[in-house]
């Protein structure tokens, strides 16, 4: 376990949270980086800890989903055979709340069908009765959100239009093409058109991209592996939630509005809740990293086991 002074690991946590690389923090604290790398995965696996325990039977009424992109060690380009799994293009998905702005479910992992569909069985164990969704027009959210939720849900897709055809991949551009029109699309049940948007996640992103040094575009700042990286979003998930007030909740915390909480935490709450759940020598077992046992793959559809759904 770490054994820096407790004030010292909170100003490294805070420093980290607030966007601060491994070498900068290094420079600043006077704390060797693999020091303060060993202490950021430990808080981390306890924020992931803390999240599974506070997050759970919420009210979300108008739910957000969304992914962004990173790599771990190495662009997918740039893989070669031998590769341990981990390596490449690693996802987060998140889904929102866009009254409460709390980030209710999110995971690290491939974008695929399988780890779309984890994702939504974990959002669907964190609420309560049936929330209205919206996400892109990523096709597997259309299997996951079935599966999970049931046909009955109000789901709708947010389809944009672009200027041109994007000849390169989402993953390679840093500034994306010209929309020029969207298309509210009527999936399961019957959400209201007005509301179909991800426009708040959306927003969310460029947070997660500002805070999180590792998810930064165009630095190396990148995570070399998915352990860290998994943990550097698990830090970031606790901070946006439970102790950065949001503007548009005039200064509440998004923990706060979710009624998951009654006042903001400081950094130095957090990481004392934080260090309690932590056990370095034990890492978290993480929905994505389970190589999806608790899902049965047939006809190359991940169901889980049990589902009314079956074969969709």
């Amino acid at each position: 376990m770490n054994t820096l002074p407790f004030p010292k690991q909170v100003s490294i946590v805070h420093s980290l949270c607030e966007g601060m690389s491994i070498r900068a923090a290094e420079r600043v604290t006077g704390v060797h980086r693999d020091t303060i790398m060993r202490l950021g995965r430990d808080v981390g696996e306890g924020c992931f800890r803390l999240h599974d325990k506070l997050f759970r039977k919420l009210h979300c009424k108008e739910g957000e989903l969304d992914e962004a992109w990173s790599f771990v060690c190495k662009k997918q380009k740039r893989g070669e055979a031998g590769d341990p799994v981990e390596f490449g293009d690693q996802y987060a998905y998140m889904a929102l709340d866009a009254k409460s702005k709390v980030l209710v479910s999110y995971l690290i992992g491939k974008r695929n069908d399988a780890s779309t569909v984890t994702f939504a069985l974990d959002l669907r164990s964190r609420v309560k009765g049936q929330p209205h969704l919206a996400s892109d027009g990523f096709g597997p959210y259309v299997k996951a959100v079935a599966i999970a939720f049931g046909r009955d849900v109000n789901y709708g897709m947010l389809l944009k239009m672009y200027a041109a055809e994007c000849t390169v991949e989402a993953k390679r551009r840093y500034s994306p093409n010209r929309v020029v029109g969207t298309e509210a699309v009527l999936v399961f049940g019957k959400p209201k058109l007005g509301t179909i948007t991800t426009s708040h996640v959306e927003r969310q992103n460029l947070t997660l991209r500002m805070l999180t040094r590792r998810f930064t575009r165009l630095t190396n700042g990148f995570s070399k592996t998915l352990r860290n990286h998994a943990a550097a979003m698990d830090l970031y998930v606790a901070y946006y939630n439970l102790c950065r007030g949001h503007e548009s909740l005039r200064g509440k915390t998004p923990a706060m509005a979710a009624g998951v909480v009654k006042k903001p935490w400081t950094v130095d709450d957090l990481v004392r809740e934080a260090l309690k759940l932590a056990d370095p020598g034990k890492p978290p077992k993480r929905l994505g990293s389970q190589r999806y046992e608790e899902i049965v793959c047939r006809g190359g559809l991940c169901v889980p086991k049990g589902s009314k759904w079956g074969k969709w």
